[in-house]
């Protein structure tokens, strides 16, 4: 007799554990629109960060994520890129720094980031961001 119980004891905790880690799987697949976009800003997955605020109301929190999704593109561009790109990806950072500069003007990481690439523009004879790229900074306020 005291085998079956021991037997009735096993199959009832392992059942008792296997229902509580299926219960606990959910809440930890389940990540809020914050969390998700973080998530893709950290593997460098801009675009599709970006793609999940899209469409959604403009919320305080949808703003402020698109500010930092933009913040951190732009700063990855310009850390992390090819140096035989470097042109290419300086006018694409400060596109994104300038995306920042439009939903936050006050925002004290792209104006330098947007300095420091005005800058080293500035130290090269005959050159200078894309026109358009011109046009949008000067609105903004910067000396080109």
């Amino acid at each position: 007799m005291s085998l079956m119980r021991i037997l009735l004891f096993i199959l009832l905790t392992f059942g008792l554990i296997t229902a509580c880690s299926e219960s606990e799987k959910p809440a930890q697949q389940e990540m809020t629109m914050e969390q998700e976009v973080n998530s893709l800003v950290e593997e460098a997955k801009f675009d599709e960060a970006m793609a999940i605020l899209d469409g959604k109301p403009r919320s305080p929190e949808v703003v402020a994520l698109e500010e930092n999704v933009h913040l951190q593109h732009g700063i990855y561009l310009i850390y992390n890129s090819d140096p035989s790109q470097m042109r290419e990806n300086a006018n694409k950072a400060l596109r994104e720094f300038i995306a920042v500069l439009e939903i936050n003007p006050e925002n004290e990481k792209a104006t330098a980031e947007t300095e420091q690439i005005l800058m080293i523009y500035r130290s090269f004879p005959d050159r200078s961001p894309e026109p358009e790229v011109v046009e949008k900074l000067e609105e903004l306020g910067f000396n080109i």
